[in-house]
This record gives structure tokens, C-alpha cells and sequence, in this order.
């Protein structure tokens, strides 16, 4: 902004305020307009001496060109003089640790916005799946097949029976020794078919019960 400008405004200012003050005192009120036009001229004159001083007269950098440049440039100028890396010496400062790769005497260059490299971590060994409830480790869930609960499962392994081909093997003889330990739940070996369904999960297959069992919805 041009000292003249800023004078021709403040001028303007003062000659509204004047006009004002004029309609005020004569048009509005009961003076007349002499004492309403007198007013308003020095009103004009105090008012516009007034705001030249405090605007114009006592705050120069308005007027400063600053050789060319605009507010905007000055900004652009201010970015374009940061470096864009920064060298900071390795030996600087106390070594936090020790241990791994040490770090004396050499440069590392910090990129603005970049972020550290991670250190490489090797990945976790897959978990091991888990054992079903109330089985022995190394044994098969005796559950998955028919007919055997949490209760004749636990009963069985009591007496030494742990893997799907242990029943498998059963003859015809074991089954009824083991109905007759069994008690009343006994005929149960038979009528579920025991001894083929373990033929089959001990050779990998599935049967209905057992798919159940593994998606959790027999307990």
C-alpha cells in the first residue's frame, strides 16, 4: 500500500464521519445547520489528522516493498532455503545401547518425513493346534465318535484306550467285555458302531458326527 493511499483513505473516513456528524446535529437534532456543518468540519479535520498519524505516520512497514516481494513470496523463499536432509554424525551424543550394529563415526541422513526402518523381526512360529478339552496329550478325541461322550471318553482313557485304532482293533470278544464294564450304556458299542467308525477316523476319513464335533456344535 502507497502512503498516498493510505492518506486518500483516511481522508475519505474522516469526510463520512464529518457528514455524520453534520446530519446528525442539524438534520436530526435541534441546532442549525451552521452549528451542524461547523461541527462536521472539524470533526473532518480532527478525525482525518487523527487516523493519518496512527495509520499512516506510525506504522511504516506498510509501505515497504521488501524489494519486490510479496507476503506469499517471502514464504516460498523462507521453505525453498531448508535443506531437504539433515547429516547427523553417529558419534554425537551417548550411545543408548551397545549391543547389534554400532553406529560410531558415520553419518546417517535423515530424510524430513521419513520414518525409521524397522528392524527386521523373524517371523513367529505357527501356533500348534489345539488339544481338545479333556483329551491326554498325543491321544485321539475319542467324542468324535458316535455314541462316546465326555464322560465314557474320560472312562475309556482311564482304562488305557487313547487312539481311534485301539477300538478299531476290538474283536468281538473285547466288545462285549467292554459292554460289560460298560454297564447299562454298554450296548451302545454295537448299536453305534464303534468299532467302524474308529476304522474310519483312525484311516483319516470323517464321518457325520465327527464333522460336527469339530465345528463345535456338540460339546
Amino acid at each position: 500500500m502507497e502512503r498516498a493511499e493510505c492518506n486518500r483513505n483516511c481522508w475519505i473516513s474522516a469526510a463520512i464521519a464529518g457528514v455524520v456528524v453534520l446530519l446528525f446535529t442539524s438534520g436530526i437534532g435541534d441546532l442549525h445547520w451552521l452549528a451542524g456543518l461547523f461541527l462536521g468540519a472539524v470533526t473532518f479535520v480532527l478525525f482525518g489528522a487523527l487516523m493519518v498519524w496512527l495509520v499512516c505516520h506510525e506504522r511504516p512497514e506498510l509501505f515497504a516493498e521488501g524489494d519486490g516481494l510479496t507476503g506469499t513470496d517471502w514464504q516460498r523463499a523462507a521453505v525453498d532455503r531448508q535443506p531437504e536432509t539433515l547429516l547427523v554424525g553417529g558419534s554425537l551424543g551417548p550411545e543408548p545401547f551397545t549391543s547389534g550394529t554400532q553406529m560410531s563415526g558415520r553419518q546417517v541422513p535423515i530424510v524430513a518425513g521419513a520414518m525409521p526402518a524397522a528392524a527386521s523381526r523373524p517371523d513367529p512360529a505357527p501356533a500348534a493346534p489345539a488339544q481338545p478339552a479333556g483329551t491326554a496329550p498325543g491321544a485321539d478325541d475319542l467324542k468324535r465318535i458316535k455314541g462316546i461322550g465326555p464322560k465314557i471318553s474320560d472312562w475309556l482313557n482311564a482304562q488305557g484306550v487313547t487312539r481311534y485304532e485301539q477300538i478299531a482293533a476290538w474283536d468281538a470278544a473285547a466288545v462285549a467285555d467292554f459292554a460289560r464294564r460298560l454297564g447299562r450304556m454298554g450296548g451302545r458299542i454295537e448299536a453305534d458302531d464303534w468299532v467302524g467308525q474308529a476304522k474310519l477316523l483312525a484311516a483319516g476319513g470323517e464321518t457325520a458326527h465327527s464333522r460336527r464335533i469339530d465345528k463345535g456344535e456338540v460339546v
